[in-house]
């Protein structure tokens, strides 16, 4: 299969949003669209890269008809993209999986069919993230125009070169300001917070060390996009409440999740300050090492964001 944009459609008003950003995505890149409708028959949920055989069906659609008709909605707001459809009998996490070890960009919705309404992500949904190769964009938050605003979250003091690096680049893509939020671990105990002595010295030079540590990643991707608006801020205490709540005014949000595996075949990109995945592990990913382990930060941004969320993964 060729590098591309592969975004998973149901027919649900979900997918057809996550259609509309995955062909938007799809043109802005000057890659081709696969939009892939995956079914469940009883099959075994093994990956296939070509069609397979659908069981009978009740449904007046085949899953041939549901793919093409994806297609056709991407090929409506893009007449000069390359969309394909194709049809694929397994489990969609498995299956959309399977299409992230070739695809540049993997992006789904935030529900499907089933589930209860009220529920912010479905579990479709999270287990395709925690089971991605690739970069994934969850599309949610209320449906509006442009905001104008990428947000990135990275780590203070670790490599983030591959996480701005997408963020810097879907901000160009866009035609957005960047702004990039660093996470600052606490530094020093509440209590000391005031303090004009030693110990407030000691807590504002580090303050200061990690905001100039910041701005030393920012330079040379400043450098790269010259025409990108960016600012930068520094949070510390909550950092996954702050930045849901800064989703209110972004369009997108770029963070990262490290990779379940070493030694994967593609490039990574950094994640979100947040190692272990507590109870957010999927323990049947039934894919080896592949996929991502989520940090409290990306799975509370993916339950609770106002836009969309892009997890990329790192090693």
């Amino acid at each position: 299969m060729e590098p591309g944009v592969v975004v998973g459609y149901d027919q649900t008003p979900s997918s057809e949003r996550a259609i509309d950003e995955a062909a938007a995505e799809a043109a802005s890149r000057g890659v081709g669209l696969t939009v892939v409708h995956a079914s469940h028959h009883g099959l075994a949920a093994s990956m296939h890269h070509e069609p397979l055989p659908h069981a009978e069906s009740s449904s007046p659609y085949t899953g041939r008809d549901v793919a093409e008709q994806g297609a056709e909605r991407a090929r409506g707001e893009n007449p000069g993209l390359s969309v394909r459809a194709l049809s694929v009998a397994g489990s969609v996490p498995t299956t959309l999986a399977g299409f992230s070890s070739d695809a540049d960009l993997l992006v789904v919705g935030h529900r499907g069919h089933g589930g209860f309404a009220g529920l912010r992500l479905g579990s479709v949904a999270l287990r395709t993230v925690t089971r991605a190769c690739c970069p994934t964009v969850v599309v949610r938050g209320a449906g509006h125009g442009s905001r104008g605003t990428v947000l990135a979250a990275v780590d203070v003091g670790d490599p983030a070169d591959e996480i701005l690096g997408f963020a810097f680049a879907e901000a160009a893509r866009r035609e957005s300001r960047l702004k990039v939020v660093g996470a600052l671990e606490i530094l020093w105990p509440w209590a000391y917070a005031g303090d004009r002595g030693e110990l407030g010295d000691a807590s504002a030079q580090a303050v200061k060390r990690a905001a100039e540590a910041l701005e030393g990643l920012l330079e040379p991707w400043r450098a790269e996009f010259p025409e990108i608006v960016v600012e930068s801020e520094l949070v510390e205490g909550a950092p996954a409440e702050i930045l849901t709540g800064a989703t209110t005014y972004a369009d997108l949000i770029v963070v990262g999740a490290r990779r379940r595996g070493e030694g994967h075949h593609r490039q990574g990109h950094h994640g979100d300050g947040n190692h272990g995945d507590g109870h957010h592990r999927d323990d049947h990913h039934g894919d080896g090492h592949h996929g991502m382990h989520l940090g409290p930060i990306a799975h509370t941004l993916l339950l609770h964001a106002d836009c969309s969320v892009a997890v990329v993964p790192h090693s």
